[in-house]
């Protein structure tokens, strides 16, 4: 793969208190904060990322090319309704430089998911 790097908002992340946030600190290489243009939204427990021109705050990682597979297969996006899309996406880093990361964006309708404001998962755990 010629880009590894991921960009997380919201379970994946560090702080979001899930075992696959702390897996993925514990095996990724942690990069620093950054930031995507979208709108998040509320499907239950976890967010949703989908079209829009709010800033949406989240981690960056290295990911090493083993950790893929896994990834893919947590965010669900193999199979006939994949729930999210990975999709190669501009995040300003820290200090305001421009990286392209993969970004898990949500696949399946938007309509009647809850946004979320402020652009921060953590604001709005459950």
């Amino acid at each position: 793969m010629e880009n590894s790097f991921l960009f997380v908002y919201g379970s994946l992340r560090p702080q979001a208190g899930t075992p696959q946030g702390q897996w993925l600190a514990e095996q990724g290489h942690y990069l620093g904060s950054g930031v995507v243009s979208g709108q998040l939204y509320r499907v239950g427990w976890y967010p949703a990322l989908g079209p829009g021109q709010d800033p949406v705050v989240g981690d960056i990682y290295g990911i090493p090319e083993c950790l893929w597979e896994k990834l893919d297969a947590y965010e669900e996006v193999l199979g006939e309704n994949p729930e999210y899309r990975r999709i190669l996406t501009p995040v300003q880093w820290q200090g305001g430089l421009w990286l392209d990361a993969w970004v898990y964006w949500y696949a399946r309708p938007l309509a009647g998911l809850e946004p979320v404001s402020g652009g921060d998962w953590l604001n709005a755990l459950p």
